[in-house]
């Protein structure tokens, strides 16, 4: 079946995004990482060692924060996240790794409202988070993009015709290079183009995020 790549969100695959105003930008069929929140059965993960948190970067101390200037709204400079590129990150699935990684763009609507919930959430645990901007142009190859999608396929979603996309933004967690948890997006009542996410939105996708850290840090 043929796949889709695509950069946002469609006001037509999510139910969260279905209420959006007719002004929202029509999805371009460029590269981005999508996985569905909703149950979808789990590839089974090998029970071999995990790579000890230590030796993760603690954030607290993170001199590698990456420059998200260009979100609008944020300012943390000492931030949770470490830029890698998308090669490097199909890398570090390849090689078994685990790990937590987000996929996303500074312009991106959804993408700048869940940054810094991610960030807080990672803070909060002592996490690092891993940024693939899907805005730059190295991060893009036909290659790359069909590597990606192969090795998260069954997790991402499928458009009206049942062929899968890629979207941002992507959190997911990876577990000796398989994923065990994944969102897309924020949260199913949040429409960006409708209004900013209350406090109760920004605390249930908060604890989504924090739920995915802990699986993390509890398996090693």
């Amino acid at each position: 079946m043929r796949r889709k790549i695509v950069i946002l969100l469609s006001a037509m695959m999510l139910s969260g995004c279905a209420g959006a105003p007719d002004v929202k930008p029509t999805p371009s069929l460029t590269p981005s990482p999508a996985i569905e929140q909703t149950p979808m059965p789990s590839p089974a993960i090998e029970q071999t060692p995990m790579p000890s948190p230590a030796a993760t970067p603690d954030p607290t101390v993170n001199d590698k924060s990456a420059d998200l200037s260009a979100y609008e709204g944020f300012t943390d400079e000492q931030n949770a996240f470490v830029e890698i590129s998308l090669e490097a990150s199909l890398e570090k699935i390849e090689q078994g790794e685990s790990f937590m990684i987000y996929y996303g763009k500074p312009n991106c609507p959804w993408c700048i409202e869940a940054v810094p919930v991610l960030n807080e959430a990672a803070k909060e645990n002592g996490a690092v988070v891993y940024y693939v901007d899907t805005s730059k142009p190295e991060n893009y190859s036909e290659a790359m993009i069909e590597k990606i999608m192969t090795l998260f396929e069954g997790w991402l979603l499928k458009d009206e015709e049942g062929e899968e996309g890629f979207y941002v933004p992507d959190v997911a967690l990876i577990v000796n290079g398989r994923v065990a948890a994944n969102h897309i997006a924020t949260v199913d009542s949040h429409d960006p183009y409708a209004a900013p996410m209350s406090e109760a939105e920004q605390a249930e996708l908060k604890q989504i995020y924090t739920e995915m850290i802990k699986k993390l840090t509890s398996a090693a």
